[in-house]
């Protein structure tokens, strides 16, 4: 059985799908911004991605003593976050479940600052404003879509992000195989393309490997 990963695996995930064929084929780059210059504290901060967490504090060396309240999406986002010593206040599986979360356990929020992507989702922004919550956006990556036609037989499909779906289709047809994603925004996309399409139960990557094998042990 032969699984195509959109995104380059490192060893150790690999050998969680040892007894498949893996193909590894990205079907996206991301471009980190520079520049980012911050000299006053952020009082409430948002972070839905791990790639801006990188951009933020790898790729521009912002000192996590300027924020004073953090929340996220995703276990990894808030590994990562804590890695850079940032302790998180809040965190939820995706962004509409974060707003919630922010809407009803910190109701002293008045305006967030969200670190984010050029291809984010609208439903954080959208729910806030909904109930008076100002977003500042700060675009701290770019996600480019590098889409590449695949030639092969596959028996399945690891996406972990929208934009990866939305570069696999330019070039490849919709496929009647399993089709396993990182989390609901994701799995929301694929639904627009795939018949059948599956949840990893948390948003990591071993995650996501671990629903393949689920599936296609059945």
């Amino acid at each position: 059985m032969t699984i195509l990963s959109t995104k380059k695996l490192t060893t150790t995930q690999k050998a969680l799908l040892a007894a498949y064929k893996i193909l590894e084929v990205p079907m996206i780059s991301i471009v980190y911004g520079k520049g980012l210059a911050m000299n006053e504290k952020i009082q409430h901060a948002v972070f839905t991605s791990v790639n801006s967490v990188i951009a933020v504090f790898e790729k521009n060396n912002v000192s996590a003593s300027l924020f004073q309240q953090v929340y996220c999406v995703g276990t990894k986002t808030k590994s990562v976050l804590e890695k850079h010593g940032i302790q998180v206040a809040g965190m939820g599986k995706d962004g509409a479940t974060l707003a919630q979360i922010l809407i009803t356990q910190f109701d002293e929020i008045r305006e967030i600052s969200w670190f984010c992507g050029n291809l984010k989702s609208n439903d954080l922004t959208s729910l806030m404003a909904q109930n008076g919550v100002m977003v500042a956006e700060y675009e701290v990556y770019q996600t480019q879509l590098t889409p590449q036609e695949i030639n092969q037989s596959l028996d399945a499909i690891l996406f972990y992000s929208p934009s990866g779906i939305l570069s696999f289709v330019q070039k490849n047809k919709a496929l009647d195989i399993p089709v396993v994603c990182i989390g609901n925004t994701t799995a929301t996309e694929a639904l627009k393309h795939f018949n059948k399409v599956y949840i990893s139960n948390t948003t990591t990557v071993e995650a996501v490997l671990e629903k393949a094998k689920e599936v296609l042990s059945d």
